[in-house]
């Protein structure tokens, strides 16, 4: 049956759609917003001339699943990868056709308002208040005025993030203030390389030099196009050390470490000699080894160092209906950030019940 309370969620990531998906399904108004282009937050997806390139969180384990989101892995938008792996080893899961793919099935029948930015919070009569700014257009970020009121709200945000929106709302949250500022993370490149010519490699490296941490190709996983496309995620202490450097710079140091792991592997010439591949693509041979596409994304929040450490019980303000969520609340990874959201979810149901 539908409440009358709304309920604001902050972050369109993993833990605002479980949360968002819980909540919904108990009946309350819920509305999602999210800075981003596009939902998912690490589960991100680029698409660029005819390549696609997962370059945020690439895979999850079956494992990492919570019980009460068990029932997703049967839906046909998720796939066990990759298929080349030894009898020993479990497989992954990927969602098609992209990562993000993940996220928007969780968020499917929710108000969800990507490129809304909130800038801050306020709490009067009891209520909560949003005043957003809109990021959706490629000029400068506009005023888009005030939302709500809101009778709960939940922040999914990094820590960081989470915690300069909370400092706005003291007296209230103070406890989840200082949890937030307790959380710290290590950065990580992610590169993206993309061939108009195909190129053969398993469908992941694991640690191939000390400034990459794991190698992804793209065109082996389900339902991706064909061209040839690799995400390169950089190792953390390499990340941290060259935080500074201009992307373009990053790109192509990682680059020529690529194109060494990949020489021994190979092109794939299907019997045919490597000039003629060529030209059927329009490639010089001189320029055989050169990507159509190249570009470094930097994660300033990706590997979690310090959690917050909250229970499930502490996830939420114990003077008021602000709550907390994300794989920064207790676990780094997508159990983490799911479980966290269905956590506070249910405290956000439980002190709106008792309130009424």
């Amino acid at each position: 049956m539908a409440k009358r309370e709304e309920i604001l969620i902050i972050g369109s990531g993993l833990a605002g759609m479980s949360a968002g998906r819980f909540l919904n399904a108990s009946g309350y108004q819920v509305t999602i917003l999210d800075k981003g282009f596009r939902c998912g937050g690490r589960y991100a997806t680029r698409r660029v001339d005819d390549f696609s390139f997962d370059h945020g969180t690439p895979y999850f384990k079956p494992s990492q699943i919570p019980g009460e989101l068990k029932n997703v892995l049967s839906e046909p938008y998720l796939k066990s990868w990759p298929g080349d792996l030894s009898e020993n080893t479990e497989a992954s899961i990927v969602s098609i056709p992209a990562m993000r793919s993940f996220p928007e099935a969780l968020g499917r029948g929710l108000d969800i308002r990507q490129g809304v930015q909130v800038e801050k919070l306020s709490f009067r009569d009891d209520v909560f208040f949003a005043e957003t700014v809109d990021t959706s257009s490629k000029d400068m970020p506009t005023s888009d005025g005030f939302s709500g009121p809101f009778d709960a709200v939940l922040l999914t945000a990094p820590g960081p993030q989470t915690a300069d929106l909370i400092e706005g709302l003291l007296p209230i949250g103070s406890d989840l203030l200082q949890a937030a500022r307790k959380v710290t993370y290590t950065p990580q490149f992610s590169v993206l390389v993309g061939y108009d010519f195909l190129r053969d490699a398993p469908s992941i490296i694991h640690n191939p030099t000390s400034k990459i941490a794991k190698i992804v190709n793209q065109a082996k996983k389900p339902d991706r196009p064909e061209k040839s496309a690799f995400v390169v995620f950089c190792s953390p202490e390499w990340s941290l050390e060259n935080l500074d450097k201009p992307k373009g710079e990053v790109a192509e140091i990682i680059l020529k470490d690529l194109e060494n792991i990949l020489s021994e592997h190979g092109v794939v010439v299907d019997g045919l000699v490597l000039e003629n591949i060529l030209s059927e693509h329009g490639v010089a041979v001189d320029d055989w080894g050169k990507p159509a596409y190249l570009a470094a994304h930097s994660w300033r929040y990706c590997r979690l160092e310090n959690p917050a450490g909250l229970s499930p019980e502490t996830q939420i303000d114990a003077t008021s209906t602000l709550a907390v969520a994300g794989d920064w609340i207790m676990l780094p990874d997508t159990h983490g950030a799911l479980s966290s959201g269905i956590n506070a979810a249910r405290q956000i149901e439980t002190k709106l019940s008792n309130r009424s």
